[in-house]
């Protein structure tokens, strides 16, 4: 069963796509109706964008209801493969439009007023509709519990400038329809557009490249975990192996304690208990897991593992 926290970060996230689903659809007709390359190039980067933001919702759904075992690389991996596969179609449809755009510089197209007309208005429900988004997952994600919540933040706040930008684009536009300055306002925005769209793409890609590879926590999230067993130090009676790694944003602890023969299976779990709810206290949304080994007797010779005697 969810709480009330995993369920509003779910509608929160559910209700941009379908949004952005719906006024791309718009967004298409307007483009089409107007011929405004500034207006399809917003579907492109829009429907790109939405690919994206449907991955991740499937992604935290299953987290939040602990389903994405399944993935051999963790949840965080299969996120930065979509986003290197995804910049990369972000990156070619950027170039394309700024090359289109270069095109209707020199060649002026015909364009429909009233179609226009029809972009601006839809571009100002873009607007409003950004903002109400980014206000709903602003507040879903404000415990900060959520790297996903946290990125659609992020985003969405980006798309909120991108589309105040281009709506002024739109109605300068329309406006000055079949006079240079209109010309120049379709192509100014459609380049804005184009150059929003490859900055995505670099950054999806540089986030994606150096999370493919399994790396090294971070040296403060290596303290973390060294905080965490201390603090619990009575709770096991030997420490075993300590293995961490971080799989796209996802950090994956692995703890290897040892337990005296006379302790009670009630009291091997009580103790791993307290040790997980103390790193994932420490190291928010982290997957740890501890497992439980027979501690070596104190005669075992230097072999064993050190034990400690209370």
């Amino acid at each position: 069963m969810l709480d009330p926290a995993s369920k509003a970060r779910e509608r929160s996230m559910l209700l941009g796509a379908i949004s952005d689903f719906a006024l791309g659809l718009l967004f298409l007709a307007a483009a089409l109706w107007a011929n405004s390359l500034m207006m399809m190039a917003e579907v492109i980067r829009g429907y790109i964008l939405l690919a994206l933001e449907l991955v991740l919702l499937v992604l935290l759904r299953r987290i939040q209801r602990g389903a994405f075992h399944d993935f051999d690389y963790g949840a965080g991996k299969l996120e930065q493969f979509a986003n290197a596969g995804l910049g990369t179609a972000m990156g070619l449809a950027g170039a394309s439009v700024a090359v289109a755009a270069s095109y209707r510089w020199w060649h002026p197209p015909e364009q429909v007023e009233l179609g226009l007309i029809a972009a601006v208005v839809l571009s100002l429900v873009n607007l409003v509709q950004n903002g109400l988004v980014l206000r709903a997952l602003w507040k879903a994600g404000s415990d900060g519990s959520s790297v996903i919540i946290t990125g659609q933040v992020r985003t969405r706040l980006a798309k909120l400038i991108s589309s105040g930008i281009v709506l002024l684009a739109l109605l300068a536009n329309a406006l000055f329809a079949g006079s240079p300055i209109g010309l120049f306002a379709e192509v100014a925005g459609s380049v804005f557009v184009a150059v929003v769209m490859v900055q995505l793409a670099v950054s999806m890609w540089k986030q994606a490249l150096p999370s493919l590879l399994d790396r090294a926590l971070e040296e403060r999230q290596q303290v973390q975990i060294n905080r965490a067993l201390i603090a619990q130090f009575d709770a096991y009676d030997s420490l075993g192996a300590v293995r961490s790694r971080l799989s796209g944003n996802t950090a994956y602890v692995e703890i290897e304690l040892g337990f005296l023969p006379e302790r009670t299976m009630a009291d091997i779990q009580a103790a791993m208990d307290r040790i997980t709810t103390e790193l994932a206290t420490l190291l928010p949304g982290a997957s740890v897991t501890v497992i439980p080994r027979l501690a070596a007797p104190a005669h075992a010779g230097p072999g064993a593992n050190a034990w400690r005697e209370d």
